[in-house]
């Protein structure tokens, strides 16, 4: 069964900071998790292939989901990664191109395209990932609903229930529990059709868009997907509902870069992320570490790379972190960990022998 034992199943783009949070964690950890990965084209690389293979390099040759990040911004039409991407984009044939790229690497889970597509052209596709004895995923986003849903609900439901996975997508949102209402109706109606043995994710992100308001020294930002995911296990018969998010991080945006933002550490509890960031005493990434590990929210002791670049950051940030690119690689690093491990208890102390590679 898909997502057998598995506690966790974070979203994550093919960025930089993504993935080294996600490499540097340790082998127990990523065992209580699958990602779903968004695929686009990685750094300069000279394939799409190899995003991929950045992903496998992180996730240490364990099966992952893979869907298409409809978000990223094509800004070189020439390029070899971005003319693949596009290629993959291509419904013709019940997505032939994609079922191709998907073919080519045999960790992926793939998630099975359905726009604009026939409930038979589903299956077509649903029938090359089973003939290759491939796990796949039905993801459902919230901004995205597909028109053609019952199609969709058709295909899938014909398809048995031991292969597949469905991953309910509410992307950014200020207020986690607003969207209760939609997940509960996708679940008790569109999805009704479709075997209660498949597991289901449920996954969104309140990361905050803005750090304006967090000037002042440490700030709390509490998030309530646990409370929302308990939420609908009690109202869903359902056997397996699973936590999502997004890794501490959000979907991407139009125009992606600005101005180079004030320096802050972000530190992740199991239920909130501590902002230390302070304009008007202009704290630097050393100042703000050493601030976060001076507060009773500091625990230090999950022996994980994340909280340790914190604690090189205190002493100098030449030795950890001194972009917010890195700040935000530990903090994914942290937050995964934690989401890994939720309702486990103090996950401080634990044998994590085979922590992570370089």
């Amino acid at each position: 069964m898909v997502l057998e034992n598995k506690r966790y199943v974070p979203t994550l783009a093919i960025r930089a900071s993504e993935m080294n949070g996600l490499q540097f964690l340790p082998r127990a950890t990523k065992e209580n998790m699958t990602p779903c990965i968004l695929l686009a084209p990685w750094a300069n690389s000279a394939s799409l292939d190899k995003a991929v293979e950045r992903v496998e390099k992180a996730f240490r040759g364990q099966s992952f989901f893979l869907d298409i990040d409809r978000d990223y911004e094509f800004t070189n039409l020439e390029s070899a990664p971005q003319q693949t991407l596009v290629e993959l984009l291509n419904p013709a044939n019940a997505y032939e191109k994609w079922c191709d790229f998907v073919s080519g690497h045999e960790h992926v889970m793939p998630c099975v395209q359905t726009r604009g597509q026939s409930e038979r052209e589903i299956r077509t596709q649903i029938d090359r990932f089973q003939e290759a004895s491939r796990s796949y995923c039905l993801r459902l986003y919230m901004n995205r609903f597909p028109p053609n849903v019952e199609e969709i609900v058709a295909a899938f439901a014909a398809s048995g229930a031991a292969d597949y996975a469905i991953i309910l997508e509410g992307g950014w949102t200020r207020d986690p529990l607003s969207l209760a209402v939609w997940f509960d109706g996708v679940i008790s109606g569109h999805l009704a059709a479709i075997d209660a043995a498949v597991p289901t994710v449920l996954s969104c992100t309140s990361m905050p868009k803005m750090f304006t308001p967090f000037d002042n020294g440490i700030s709390p930002v509490e998030f309530t997907n646990h409370q929302l995911v308990q939420q609908i296990q009690r109202n869903s018969n359902r056997a397996s509902i699973v936590y999502g998010d997004w890794g501490s991080t959000r979907p991407r945006e139009p125009g992606g870069f600005g101005m180079r933002p004030i320096d802050r550490i972000d530190y992740p509890t199991e239920q909130a992320w501590y902002i230390a960031r302070n304009k008007e005493d202009e704290w630097d990434f050393q100042q703000a570490a050493a601030a976060i590990i001076a507060s009773p929210h500091w625990q230090g002791n999950l022996g994980i790379w994340g909280e340790e670049m914190i604690e090189s950051t205190a002493i100098n940030e030449e030795l950890g972190i001194d972009t917010p690119q890195k700040n935000v690689a530990a903090r994914v690093n942290i937050h995964l960990h934690r989401q890994a491990f939720y309702g486990a208890g103090d996950i401080g102390g634990m044998n994590l022998d085979e922590d992570w590679e370089d």
